[in-house]
């Protein structure tokens, strides 16, 4: 009896651990999804780590935690600032101690018409984007080390 009374706290114990590391991920997330939403690309960047690398939706390969704070930070007036978003966990897997991966929706919404460049997005438009997120623990502390986004496109009709 004292042996499964041991082996369920043991197993207690690894479900509350799974979960607390989970939950130290999703505040990385969540904050990123208020930053965005004050238009504060500075504390935005905060997440990654000193030489991550950010690929965007359209390709862009940015590193280092400089580079992506300057080009979120050239196109927060045209492209950012005009839109909102919510970013929904999915899912993560934990490598080892120190290292994840963890899957994201991004919806974003425009708050406003605003241009990009080949036309105008109108107000109310919504797009969608999964997030494909590497974490690393650095001295305690997780940080991004890498990201990409990916626009989800309708099916060809």
């Amino acid at each position: 009896m004292k042996a499964i009374c041991l082996l369920i706290v043991m197993l207690s114990t690894t479900v509350v651990l799974a979960q607390s590391k989970d939950e130290a991920l999703k505040k990385i997330i969540q904050q990123q999804e208020l930053d965005w939403n004050k238009n504060d690309m500075k504390s935005f960047s905060q997440a990654f780590s000193e030489d991550a690398v950010l690929i965007n939706f359209l390709g862009m390969y940015w590193k280092g935690k400089e580079e992506i704070m300057t080009q979120f930070s050239h196109i927060n007036e045209c492209c950012i600032k005009p839109t909102s978003i919510k970013l929904e966990w999915i899912d993560a897997k934990f490598l080892s101690e120190n290292a994840a991966y963890a899957h994201i929706k991004e919806t974003l919404t425009a708050k406003e018409d605003y241009a990009v460049p080949g036309g105008v997005v109108k107000k109310g438009t919504v797009n969608t984007k999964f997030i494909t997120a590497v974490f690393e623990k650095q001295n305690t502390i997780w940080k991004i080390i890498t990201m990409q986004v990916t626009q989800v496109n309708a099916p060809p009709r």
